[in-house]
């Protein structure tokens, strides 16, 4: 009771100023202008299209088909004006630039002027491909150019189904040609009856020619002989070379190892002339920058020292002559009490001046030997080092010259190594080779000898021939009458306009649609009622006092200012949907679950900028506008959450706009209570999580007012 009695103060202050109620009321109406505006289009963004304005330039020029004129570009230009696919705009191809350039034209279509003669192709062996040519002008709208592009399709859709019919008719009418050639195949396997019987009488001379050749097969047998006996003492000479041509191998061998050996040798020498010369660099720039410049330092110093001792000896004797002036001067300094301590200092002062008198005198001499130092590292040591390091520039030079030369001296061992191998392996191949061809020479000496015989047997052969010259002549009979039968089958064919229909374009695509739209309002309004929904209630926001009363817990302080945000949200949400539904007419599957969820979308979101009012006030407020912001594009408003980069789809599953517009569809188009009861279960965790956060600003806010009461009764 305590609580409806709070809710009732509320909302009795709300009722009584005129000003926050009229402001209440036009936050509830936010949604319903907001949700009616947008959802009272029932065009879509494919009903005008003919007002979209495309350019076509037809610049064929025509062709000829045999004897017959086409021109492919005219008949396309005539199919595009019979139709009101899209706005479709004929000029030049300067016009058509012009018109991109100034944004007039959302696409340029380009026949170009060799497109009828590529039709000509077709039935060449190197076809050319027809080119239709299309410029868009993306910039200008999205969905304009994913459409324009969808409509360049079908164009080449269509013009490839023409082609296609064309070439089909055009072979089926060769298939008449293909009737006539069977019926000449046929008189012609006739003629090839006669040119048997000539073919007997070939045989006959061709037999009497093997007979008179006898004596010349005789003289090839013995001439084959003697190339078996010459092939013999051939083989004999080579096979009595082949140890000195191993021994020319294996030597080249060793002079390849030796070869290798020796270019190990001089990269281990260059590789150690390089670290002397780097030794080098770091001597002679060690020398050089600090060696030479600290001598001559210490000269400096020996010279100042030398100096600074005379001068000081010369103050130590003064000091003695002083003292001893000033004892002649005072002779009470030489009575007792003071006897002791004047002759004391007066002994103190000459043992300084002899010390200083030495320290002068050695000063002198090392100064000089410093300087002397210092002279011979500029004039020895730095030329020396300078001298060193770049003669072992010199050396590691002519090194990396010797170390070349050994590589190449390797190279040609390697060569020469190579080469007498295959030397050795040619001079066995060629041995090999000559002892076939020895033997080859037995079997041609052994094979002429049985020649004679099989000539004979060609005689005989010659009369089989004739004999099957006989039965050629039945087969060509046999022949004639198979091509006459090929000929009346192949006139059979049917060629019609159906067949040829039938081969150039065999697939219709057959297909139904399910939760299907109505109008295009009914994809958008998801998005549209959870923006319009989450806005009013940011905007009802701004008219609540969330000022804690003294008299009231904070518990008690949340859920009056809770209850009042979502009755608010209750109203507005049921206010949208009796537009949506009855003023608007929206075809929607499911319309009380639209109703029941609405309300628990608009209670979220209620929760969601409680929250965030009561964290930041008008801060929290502006956070709540950017929370908005950065849902409306990834949250399957207007692209799927599927299409979306792997960060951002992974971010879309911790939004509540996610769940809501996923919600919203499930009850509009689909017909998906699981849907809608999965998406308001994640609903309800974003509500249970944004009003615990709520209730803890409410108890913070408890605390800090409690200490800053008690500090004012301490200051009292």
């Amino acid at each position: 009771m305590h609580l409806f009695k709070l809710l009732s103060i509320e909302f009795s202050k709300l009722a009584s100023n005129k000003a926050i109620l009229f402001s209440v009321i036009a936050a509830l109406l936010v949604p319903v202008l907001y949700g009616g505006i947008l959802l009272s289009a029932t065009w879509g963004p494919y009903d005008n299209l003919s007002n979209l304005p495309v350019a076509v330039v037809n610049e064929d020029e025509g062709a000829i088909s045999g004897e017959e004129a086409i021109n492919v570009g005219d008949q396309l230009v005539s199919n595009l004006k019979e139709g009101n696919d899209l706005g479709w705009k004929f000029v030049s191809s300067t016009d058509a630039m012009r018109g991109l350039e100034q944004n007039d034209y959302y696409m340029a279509i380009i026949i170009p002027e060799d497109f009828s003669q590529r039709v000509t192709t077709v039935m060449e062996p190197n076809p050319q491909k027809l080119e239709l040519e299309y410029i868009q002008n993306e910039g200008l709208n999205f969905l304009a150019s994913s459409i324009t592009k969808t409509a360049t399709e079908r164009i080449r859709e269509k013009l490839a189904n023409t082609i296609t019919e064309n070439y089909t008719s055009k072979v089926f009418t060769s298939l008449g040609d293909v009737s006539e050639g069977f019926e000449k195949a046929a008189d012609g396997s006739a003629r090839l009856s006669d040119g048997t019987s000539q073919l007997n009488d070939g045989t006959e001379k061709l037999l009497n020619s093997v007979t008179s050749k006898q004596s010349d097969i005789t003289k090839l047998a013995n001439g084959s002989q003697q190339l078996k006996d010459g092939t013999a003492l051939l083989l004999e000479k080579l096979e009595g070379k082949s140890g000195d041509i191993s021994k020319l191998a294996d030597g080249s061998a060793e002079l390849h190892d030796g070869t290798v050996r020796l270019k190990d040798g001089t990269s281990q020498i260059l590789a150690g002339l390089q670290k002397a010369e780097s030794g080098s660099e770091e001597l002679k720039n060690g020398v050089a920058s600090n060696l030479a410049p600290g001598a001559r330092a210490v000269a400096d110093g020996t010279v100042r020292l030398k100096g600074g001792s005379a001068e000081l000896a010369a103050g130590a004797k003064e000091l003695v002559a002083g003292l001893e002036k000033f004892g002649d001067a005072n002779p009470s300094t030489k009575l007792p009490p003071y006897a002791d301590s004047y002759n004391q200092i007066v002994e103190g002062a000459k043992r300084l001046s002899k010390g200083l008198d030495s320290l002068a005198s050695k000063s002198v001499k090392l100064s000089d030997g410093a300087v002397k130092v210092s002279s011979g590292i500029d004039e020895k040591v730095v030329p020396g080092t300078a001298a060193l390091h770049d003669g072992l520039n010199k050396l590691v030079a002519g090194q990396q010259k010797v170390d070349q030369g050994a590589g190449k001296l390797e190279d040609g061992a390697q060569q020469i190594e190579d080469g007498n191998a295959k030397v050795e392996k040619g001079w066995n191949d060629l041995i090999d080779g000559v002892s076939k061809l020895d033997i080859g020479a037995g079997k041609i000496a052994d094979g002429n000898s049985a020649v004679d015989e099989g000539w004979q047997k060609l005689a005989t052969g010659a009369e089989k021939l004739n004999d099957g010259a006989v039965k050629v002549n039945d087969g060509s009979e046999q022949l004639a009458s198979g091509l006459k039968e090929g000929a009346e089958k192949t006139s059979g064919i049917e060629t019609g306009d159906e067949n040829v229909g039938m081969f150039s374009s065999p697939v219709q695509l057959k297909g139904k649609e399910l939760n299907q739209y109505e109008h295009y309002r009914d994809s958008t309004a998801p998005y549209i009622l959870t923006l319009g929904l989450f806005v009013g209630i940011l905007i009802m926001s701004m008219f609540i006092n969330f000022t804690r009363p003294a008299h009231i817990s904070s518990l008690s302080w949340f859920i009056t200012k809770f209850l009042k945000l979502a009755s608010l949200a209750v109203v507005q949400a049921i206010l949208l949907m009796m537009v949506v539904l009855f003023i608007l007419k929206v075809n929607v599957t499911n319309p009380f679950g639209l109703i029941f969820f609405a309300i628990v979308v608009s209670i979220v979101f209620s929760a969601i900028v409680l929250f965030l009012a009561s964290f930041g006030g008008n801060i929290g407020r502006f956070i709540a506008i950017g929370f908005v912001i950065l849902q409306l594009s990834i949250t399957g408003a207007n692209l799927p959450i599927e299409m979306l980069p792997d960060n951002l789809r992974a971010l879309s599953e911790y939004l509540p706009f996610t769940y809501s517009i996923a919600g919203f569809k499930s009850v509009i188009t689909l017909d998906s209570i699981s849907g809608m009861m999965w998406n308001m279960s994640i609903l309800l965790t974003y509500l249970i999580v944004f009003a615990g956060l709520s209730y803890a600003v409410f108890l913070f806010k408890k605390q800090k007012t409690k200490e800053h009461q008690q500090n004012q009764v301490a200051v009292l």
